[in-house]
């Protein structure tokens, strides 16, 4: 058995501010390969992340950002278990979303697309597991967006696990990997033994999901979320920031260009016009635009790469 691996630990602050929104893009590609960051020019952020055998532990902590994850076929299967210490995350799958807080934990599976917005401030324990140390059991359910309260017994005994782990990582050297299995084990327990909590979209009411359900619709924006949903257009705007940091409009925006990348990297014979229209854009040149300044490389580019690129 191996010893332990050391922390490793990476932090824009080190870095010249208009260096820093790259840095950190490379950074959390390397650590969580399919993702890409997107931050503002200056931001102040942190890793440090863990190896324990085939298990990984980091914890985060950045100022508000979002990141975003492609599928990773090919690849070993991992869950992703975010355990929120401080702020909230916002996880967006699909036509649904999971909002974790202090002491929740939210479940990722990274053979699936999502993408995650970070508040202002934030503190994250992420546990990266392979799936085949979990069990058949586990392994054959669908645990993609699954939010664990922090009311739940089990959650409590995880976190007080992953803190201590973590608070006490230096003192660790002469421990070997079966430390990690003990977490998977844990973390298999922990699973086995909740309800998960997944909402239904047919009760999907707020106007953040609203959006996602209708992202396909180019008239989609304020005033038709609000007249949806029986809000003034001041509501609509003030839950958007609330919850995510943006405006209707930019978070519209942003979630349509991280449904088109998914589509440009499945290739299934759809032209770059088709994506564009197919997410809500009325205007393929205006998407190009769009596509670029997000992602960093044109739509025919991500679609060569199959959206690796973004690692790059």
């Amino acid at each position: 058995m191996r010893p332990l691996s050391a922390v490793e630990r990476f932090s824009t602050r080190l870095v010249p501010p208009p260096r820093r929104q790259r840095f950190w893009r490379e950074v959390v590609a390397e650590a969580f390969p399919g993702m890409t960051a997107h931050a503002p020019e200056g931001i102040k952020a942190d890793l440090a992340r863990w190896s324990l055998g085939g298990v990984g532990l980091a914890r985060a902590r950045s100022e508000r950002a979002q990141v975003s994850r492609i599928a990773t076929d090919g690849e070993e299967r991992h869950l992703l278990l975010h355990l929120l210490h401080r702020g909230s995350v916002t996880m967006l799958h699909g036509d649904r979303s999971s909002i974790a807080r202090v002491g929740d934990i939210v479940i990722a599976d990274d053979r699936h697309p999502y993408s995650i917005d970070i508040s202002q401030y934030n503190d994250c324990l992420i546990l990266q597991i392979p799936v085949a140390m979990m069990g058949d059991d586990i392994a054959g359910r669908d645990w993609h967006g699954c939010l664990l309260p922090s009311t739940n017994p089990h959650v409590l005994f995880m976190a007080h696990m992953l803190h201590g782990l973590w608070s006490q990582r230096d003192q660790f050297d002469h421990l070997d990997d079966d430390a990690g299995i003990l977490l998977a084990d844990a973390a298999q327990m922990m699973c086995r033994r909740s309800t998960l909590e997944r909402p239904s979209i047919h009760q999907l009411r707020s106007p953040i999901e609203y959006a996602l359900e209708h992202l396909g619709n180019p008239d989609l924006g304020t005033a038709l979320i609000g007249q949806a949903l029986n809000l003034s257009p001041r509501a609509v705007q003030k839950n958007f920031v609330r919850q995510v940091g943006l405006t209707p409009t930019a978070f519209i925006t942003v979630r349509r260009l991280e449904r088109a990348a998914a589509l440009l990297a499945c290739d299934d014979g759809r032209t770059i016009t088709d994506v564009a229209f197919e997410v809500g854009f009325n205007d393929s040149a205006f998407f190009t635009r769009c596509f670029r300044k997000h992602f960093g490389v044109a739509p025919s580019q991500w679609r060569s790469t199959n959206g690796r690129s973004l690692a790059s």
